[in-house]
């Protein structure tokens, strides 16, 4: 009996679970709450807008420049010798005036050249006298010459002609024949004679022009042991000094002109190409300068003079130069190689509008904002201005135009401005 029971309850006790388990399956599944199903709400953007406005605008093309000495004068020694005087100003960052003395070479061995440079033409002329002296005499005894030798021919041609008469001896006509040989031939030496002093007075005077010659470049090498400031300007780089030996073409100072400094300014392609293409042109174009010394700025002006012969092949740009103003250059502490910021105003662009660069899209289009989405507008980039743009087309006075960017912009897209 009791078996009995202990089978049955191993087989109804299984079978009593099973029916519980699904019981409360059936329970759990009637009594889950009910979710209401609701259509994908749309994603709103949050962007920040710029408020377009319609002018004539001339931006200012930004850019950095090295201010450098009109002129830059390496002076080297004319002449070789010691250095015998050195000019009050003669140190590094020393300032000097046009004429004043850098450094002066020892003079004595230019002053003995000079001296004999004149000696020797004093004695050149002295030899030309004494030449055209003994020419002028053998000129003179040339006349005396052709007069006895005419004279001679007249004798002849009377004894000749009593001869014929019989009325003079034969002896006398020889007679007269000796005497015009004589006369002849003592003409022909004094000629000989007159022609040699004519090519010895040649000679002469081409020893005193070499002789002048001479002495002028003595005396340039001694005016040359003087070594003079060309212009006004501050003194670099000295490498010469009381007492040392110069040779011909040795480096003594730098020279910077103090009175006309230039900047040099690197433009890109694109901002030289709209200067030269504009009304204004690039010549004569002012600029703003800015000069940071520590904590002081220098503000003044400049004017673009020119432009360099050939584009810069690392950069890509043109370099141009401008002139600071006069006087300018005198008042300030500036100094060649100093780093300044430039602002150059560019063309003047009619009817655009800046925007911030974020605003473009693709080159050509931007987004307004129309009742909270999104709506494209076509435009033409016409410049770049540090992070803005200027453009021109679509747009109209008063649009919003999105200048926030994210990667799902386009048309009919939903957007907040914030």
């Amino acid at each position: 009996m009791a078996r009995r029971r202990h089978r049955t309850l191993k087989i109804v006790l299984p079978l009593l679970t099973v029916v519980c388990a699904v019981l409360a399956v059936g329970y759990l599944r009637a009594t889950k709450p009910q979710i209401e199903r609701t259509g994908a709400v749309e994603r709103e953007r949050p962007i920040a807008a710029a408020t377009v406005r319609i002018a004539d605008i001339q931006p200012f093309i930004e850019a950095f420049g090295e201010v450098m000495a009109h002129r830059d004068v390496e002076m080297r020694a004319l002449v070789a010798g010691p250095v015998a005087a050195v000019g009050e100003s003669f140190v590094n960052g020393g300032s000097v005036r046009a004429g004043a003395l850098l450094v002066e070479i020892d003079p004595f061995e230019y002053r003995a050249a000079v001296a004999e440079a004149e000696a020797a033409l004093k004695e050149a002329r002295a030899l030309l006298a004494e030449t055209e002296a003994e020419l002028g005499a053998e000129e003179a005894g040339l006349v005396e010459d052709r007069t006895q030798l005419a004279l001679a021919e007249r004798e002849l041609e009377r004894r000749q002609a009593l001869l014929a008469k019989g009325t003079a001896p034969e002896k006398a006509v020889d007679d007269a024949l000796v005497r015009r040989s004589d006369r002849a031939r003592a003409m022909t030496a004094t000629e000989r004679r007159a022609a040699g002093l004519r090519a010895r007075l040649a000679r002469q005077e081409a020893v005193i022009a070499r002789s002048a010659v001479a002495l002028e470049r003595a005396e340039r090498d001694l005016a040359n042991t003087r070594l003079v400031a060309p212009f006004d300007g501050y003194l670099t780089e000295v490498s010469a000094a009381l007492g040392k030996r110069l040779g011909v073409n040795d480096r003594v100072v730098r020279l910077l002109d103090q009175t006309r400094l230039d900047i040099r300014i690197h433009l890109s392609d694109a901002d030289y190409g709209r200067l030269v293409s504009s009304a204004a042109g690039l010549g004569g174009r002012p600029v703003e300068v800015t000069w940071r010394a520590g904590d002081r700025n220098f503000p003044f002006r400049a004017v673009i003079q020119r432009a360099d012969g050939e584009v810069d092949a690392a950069s890509g740009g043109v370099r141009v130069y401008a002139r600071i103003e006069d006087g300018a250059a005198a008042t300030l502490p500036l100094r060649p190689g100093a780093f300044v910021e430039v602002s150059i105003p560019d063309r003047i662009y009619r009817g655009a509008s800046r925007l911030p660069e974020t605003a473009l899209v693709g080159g050509d289009t931007v987004y307004a904002v129309v009742e909270g989405r999104l709506e494209p507008r076509p435009v033409a980039l016409l410049a770049r201005v540090g992070n803005d743009v200027v453009v021109s087309g679509g747009i109209a006075e008063g649009d919003r135009i999105a200048t926030t960017r994210f990667p799902e912009i386009g048309p009919g897209v939903k957007v907040e401005v914030r």
